[in-house]
C-alpha cells in the first residue's frame, strides 16, 4: 500500500520549533511555567540624541553648584565673623544702654529669615503594590527625568512599561523573571512623557521615583554594584579616558555612556566578561545593565 508523506517540518505541519498550537517557540505549552528569554545582543554601538546640555546642566550640574556655592558661603561667613569677633575685641565695652539696643535689633531681625531660593528638583516618590497594576503618575511628573529604583519578590514575570499620556505601551524599562533589584532612568529621551506606569508582576513589588541627582557618583576610582544602576560621573571625562570593567554573571552585561549630547554603548557583552574600554570625552553618566556582580575604575 502506497504510504502517504508526512507534512513539511512537522507532524502538524507547523515550521519546526514551534508549538504546534501557534505558541512562541520558547513559550511552554499550555500555559506552564515562565521560561527566561534567551540572552539577546543589542544593535551595534550607536549615538543616540537625547536631553539639550542645558537640560542635563539643570538635572545633574545644580545640585552640585548649589552644593559648592552653599560651602563657599559657610566658609565666607566664618570668615566675616571671625574677622568682626576680632575687631569687637579691640574695642571698649559699649554701655548697659547700648547692649539693651543691640538686643533689640538683634531679636527684630532673627525674625526676618531669608527665604530660601526654590528647587527645580522634583521629590522622591514611593509606591508599593503586589501583582498587576497600571500605575498612574501625577501630571507635574510625567516630563521628568527620574532615577527609578524597582525590588520585586515573585517567582515568574517582572516587566514594568511605561504608557505615554495617550496610553500606548513604550519599551519596558524592566523585564525579568522571578527576584529582583535595579535601578533605571525613566524619560531619558528628548520629548518623552510617562503618564502611568503599566506593571506585570506576580508577587510584591515597590517602585521609588527619585531625581536623578540622587544617583551614585563615580568620580574615577573602583565602583562596585550588582544588577542595573545608575552612576553620575563627577568630574566629567576629559580627552582619552580608559577604565577596566567587570562582569560575573549570566546574562547581558550593557553599560552605556551619556554625554550632553549623545549617548554611546560602550560595552555589550553576555555572561562574565572582563577588559579595557574607552569612555567618550565628556561623559557625565553610566548606565549599567547586568544580572550579576560588576566593577568600574579608571585606568
Amino acid at each position: 500500500m502506497h504510504q502517504q508523506p508526512s507534512p513539511p517540518n512537522g507532524p502538524y505541519g507547523s515550521p519546526a520549533g514551534q508549538h504546534p498550537y501557534g505558541g512562541h517557540p520558547h513559550q511552554p505549552p499550555f500555559g506552564g511555567p515562565a521560561q527566561r528569554p534567551p540572552a539577546w545582543q543589542p544593535p551595534p554601538p550607536h549615538r543616540k540624541k537625547g536631553k539639550g546640555p542645558g537640560f542635563w546642566l539643570l538635572v545633574i550640574g545644580l545640585p552640585f553648584v548649589l552644593l559648592f556655592g552653599c560651602m563657599a558661603a559657610v566658609g565666607s561667613l566664618a570668615s566675616d565673623r571671625s574677622s568682626t569677633t576680632s575687631t569687637a575685641a579691640k574695642t571698649h565695652k559699649p554701655s548697659a544702654a547700648a547692649d539693651s539696643d543691640a538686643t533689640a535689633a538683634e531679636k527684630a531681625g532673627a525674625s526676618e529669615e531669608p527665604s530660601s531660593p526654590p528647587s527645580s528638583q522634583p521629590k522622591p516618590r514611593t509606591y508599593s503594590g503586589a501583582g498587576a497594576k497600571v500605575l498612574k503618575l501625577r501630571k507635574s511628573d510625567w516630563t521628568a527625568v527620574w532615577l527609578v529604583t524597582l525590588t520585586h519578590r515573585g517567582g515568574s514575570n517582572f516587566i514594568v512599561s511605561p504608557l505615554d499620556p495617550g496610553g500606548a505601551e513604550q519599551g519596558a524599562i524592566v523585564n525579568e523573571i522571578g527576584d529582583y533589584k535595579g535601578s533605571v532612568l525613566l524619560n531619558e529621551d528628548d520629548g518623552k512623557e510617562t503618564a502611568a506606569l503599566k506593571i506585570q508582576a506576580d508577587g510584591a513589588w515597590t517602585i521609588v521615583l527619585k531625581p536623578l541627582s540622587m544617583a551614585r557618583v563615580w568620580s574615577g576610582g573602583s565602583l562596585t554594584g550588582r544588577g542595573d544602576e545608575v552612576a553620575i560621573v563627577a568630574p566629567p571625562s576629559v580627552g582619552l579616558t580608559t577604565v577596566n570593567a567587570r562582569h560575573s554573571g549570566s546574562a547581558n552585561f550593557i553599560v552605556e555612556a551619556w554625554t550632553e549630547t549623545s549617548r554611546e554603548l560602550i560595552v555589550n557583552e553576555i555572561g562574565s566578561w572582563h577588559g579595557e574600554v574607552p569612555l567618550p570625552s565628556g561623559t557625565i553618566l553610566v548606565t549599567i545593565k547586568a544580572d550579576g556582580v560588576w566593577s568600574f575604575k579608571k585606568s
